[in-house]
């Protein structure tokens, strides 16, 4: 399974568009909870900024099992870019 997400706006915003569509993706585990803890972590990161800021989120994952002995192999990548000189 893979998923992945990007969304740029305000803080409060994109962290509940993030929150969103991760959790509209279903997953086997771990990957599953792997993929909620990134909302969990992109909120909170998101909630120190301040509220006119502008931010990038991008946050992709994958999971597979190399051997079908039931040991898994994630793929993680999370990234939160605020946007300096942004204008409204």
């Amino acid at each position: 399974m893979s998923w992945s997400v990007s969304v740029v706006g305000k803080p409060a915003a994109v962290a509940a568009k993030v929150a969103k569509e991760l959790a509209a993706v279903k997953c086997s585990e771990p990957e599953e909870e792997i993929k909620n803890s990134v909302a969990s972590i992109v909120a909170t990161a998101l909630g120190a900024f301040p509220e006119g800021a502008a931010v990038k989120v991008n946050a992709s994952g994958s999971q597979y099992s190399p051997n079908n002995d039931g040991k898994k192999v994630n793929n993680l990548s999370v990234s939160i870019e605020p946007l300096y000189g942004f204008v409204e």
